[in-house]
């Protein structure tokens, strides 16, 4: 699918591997973050994902080197400065998004997460995304998924 705004969604997954070293996504997934901060790309977080970001990043079930919550915390605070990041938020119509979404595509349990995410990027017109969990996006015509 192809699509004319260029901005892009980095999902969680690309920016917890971005930070964390040991991953053999390191090194792509920080490329990728770094051209977006210094305004390379055009690339857009949201809340949503710098709340899962958090929730990983401290987890040590999750990570093998988790973060304080002071370092975490700084972490989401240099993104929302970073200018050239865009932010999107879920604003007023992202419900009745997500509810077409869940009847379209028929979503169930878990999967509700990524699509309250798809809703959001569609409410702000973002019809891109970065991340490392394709088969999450793919059923999404509305959407292009792109791996870092």
């Amino acid at each position: 699918m192809s699509t004319s705004n260029e901005t892009a969604l980095v999902d969680t997954n690309v920016l917890i591997y971005a930070a964390d070293e040991t991953s053999p996504f390191h090194q792509a997934a920080k490329e990728l973050r770094d051209k977006g901060v210094k305004g390379d790309i055009a690339l857009c977080i949201c809340p949503q994902l710098l709340s899962e970001f958090y929730a990983v990043i401290t987890d040590p079930r999750r990570t093998a080197q988790p973060r304080s919550s002071q370092e975490a915390s700084s972490e989401i605070e240099k993104y929302l400065l970073h200018e050239n990041l865009l932010k999107i938020y879920p604003v007023a119509g992202v419900i009745e998004k997500l509810l077409e979404l869940l009847k379209r595509y028929n979503i169930k349990k878990q999967d509700i997460f990524d699509t309250h995410l798809v809703a959001t990027m569609l409410i702000n017109e973002v019809t891109r995304i970065y991340t490392y969990n394709e088969d999450d996006f793919l059923k999404f015509t509305e959407i292009e998924v792109l791996r870092p």
